[in-house]
């Protein structure tokens, strides 16, 4: 994804950027994990573990504010 990604509904260039999540240790970076949410009486969910987690990209038209989210490990440039 080296070049730029336009967007679906007006056809201008994304932005690239990262939805905050609040947490109760201060904002993070959106994240996804496989499978379905564990709740815990602890700490939320279960299973959050750092070799699971994939950070979220989002990019933004800046036109028409249309958001569209990415998890890769890999740096796509975006």
């Amino acid at each position: 994804m080296n070049k730029p990604l336009l967007c679906l509904r007006c056809n201008t260039e994304m932005a690239s950027g990262y939805v905050v999540d609040l947490t109760e240790y201060g904002p993070r970076q959106q994240c996804w994990f496989p499978g379905e949410p564990e709740p815990s009486f602890w700490v939320g969910l279960k299973g959050l573990t750092k070799e699971h987690r994939v950070p979220v990209t989002t990019l933004r038209c800046p036109s028409c504010g249309y958001l569209e989210s990415y998890a890769n490990r890999v740096d796509t440039g975006v």
